[in-house]
């Protein structure tokens, strides 16, 4: 079975998680910027329900983050969590398994 690897770090940890996921044999992935605030922060906030608002709290309070995702083998997903928690033993990060039933790929010929 396939296995959604999503691992959420901080930027400065991006170059780890590229290294572990190379050197687990994984040969792609992709990555999201996007600004974060875990719940201990966000606990006690209170803010306005329009959205400038809420945006404007999320731009001056969040912390730049990066998901990094990866379509793997079931097989391969042990060992990956087991380097990054060696690696980032130290750091914030947040690693989400999500099995994939089917993957389809349409790729219709060039003309």
């Amino acid at each position: 079975m396939k296995v959604h690897l999503r691992v959420f770090v901080e930027v400065e940890n991006l170059g780890k998680i590229m290294n572990i996921l190379s050197d687990s044999g994984v040969t792609g992935f992709y990555i999201v910027e996007y600004k974060g605030i875990s719940p201990q922060e966000w606990q006690g906030f209170s803010i306005k329900e329009d959205p400038a608002s809420a945006i404007s709290v999320i731009h001056d309070s969040a912390r730049d983050a990066i998901l990094v995702c990866s379509v793997v083998d079931e097989e391969k997903v042990d060992n990956i969590i087991s380097e990054v928690s060696k690696s980032l033993k130290n750091e914030r990060y947040t690693i989400v398994e999500v099995p994939i039933r089917r993957i389809i790929v349409n790729s219709p010929k060039e003309v």
